[in-house]
Formats: C-alpha cells, sequence, structure tokens
C-alpha cells in the first residue's frame, strides 16, 4: 500500500538543496522504505510533487487508463504523451538518508525553490512549494496556511515561542 501524507511544515533548504524531512513525512515513510523518493514538476501547480516509489505503478496504470478513455472518445493522443512526460520524465529520484532529503537542482529550478520549502501533504503525495508562490494561490485556505507558516518562522528567528 502506498503511503499517504497528511500535514505540512515549512523548512530551509540549503544551497545544494539539503532539507530536513518534515515530521509528517517521516511519519509516512517507514524506516524500512525505500529511501528513494520521486519528485516531479506538478503538472496544475506551481510547485514540485513527491511520492514513494512504489506510487509509479499506480501513475502508470492511471495514464493507462485515461488513454483508454481518451481512445474512446477518439481523442488525440497528444496529450495523454505529454502526460507521460510531465509525469516520468520531467521527474528525478530524490535521496533520503539520515541527515535529510536533498531535492535536486532540476527539480528545484522547476519549481522555483530557493531557501525555504513549504511541505504539504496531499494525500497518495506530498507537494513541495515556494512559499512566496503558496502565498499567490487561488485557494484561500492554502495561502492562509503559507501565512501562518511562513509568520511562525518569524516569530521563531526572533526568539518567540
Amino acid at each position: 500500500m502506498n503511503a499517504l501524507y497528511h500535514g505540512s511544515e515549512l523548512c530551509e533548504v540549503d544551497a545544494d538543496g539539503n532539507v530536513a524531512v518534515p515530521a509528517f513525512l517521516a511519519a509516512a515513510l517507514p524506516a524500512e522504505a525505500s529511501p528513494e523518493i520521486i519528485v516531479a514538476k506538478h503538472q496544475a501547480d506551481s510547485c514540485l510533487i513527491g511520492y514513494g516509489r512504489e506510487h509509479l505503478a499506480t501513475l502508470a496504470e492511471r495514464a493507462e487508463r485515461r488513454r483508454l478513455a481518451e481512445e474512446d472518445r477518439d481523442a488525440e493522443t497528444r496529450g495523454h504523451y505529454h502526460r507521460m512526460r510531465g509525469t516520468f520524465g520531467l521527474s528525478e529520484r530524490m535521496r533520503r538518508d539520515a541527515k535529510g532529503l536533498r531535492i535536486p537542482a532540476a527539480m528545484r529550478h522547476l519549481g522555483r525553490i530557493d531557501d525555504l520549502a513549504l511541505f504539504v501533504g496531499a494525500g497518495d503525495s506530498f507537494e513541495i512549494w515556494n512559499p512566496l508562490l503558496a502565498l499567490e494561490s487561488g485557494d484561500e485556505h492554502f495561502r492562509a496556511l503559507a501565512e501562518f507558516r511562513l509568520r511562525m518562522r518569524g516569530a521563531k528567528s526572533k526568539g518567540v515561542q
């Protein structure tokens, strides 16, 4: 069974893309699970999407079902190949070790991740946002979450609990 990710956390990212594993992510990925996480450009939002390697089979099944449904409707197949390229081509392995995670440089570029990353659980996947982009979201509750996480980080850096 695939992991289910729920929760959120704002994390610092160093110049090499190293980041501590958010607590909700560590809880969803047991120690015996593969240390490999896949990270890709999200197909709809200005963020990255991550999931355990075992989730790739689920994504392939979903893509095939959608392709067959489009084929039944006599739809163009270009959309299928665009989705497949986005799902499998615009992705990289993100290694997890005792120190944390390393977000690959190409993925940081695509997700516009700088010195902070907002990790957000999304069920069978999780998202990695530049928190400033999250503040521009059309989802009012998500914007409020990003504001809260940034405000709490500012309070902690000032020594306020």
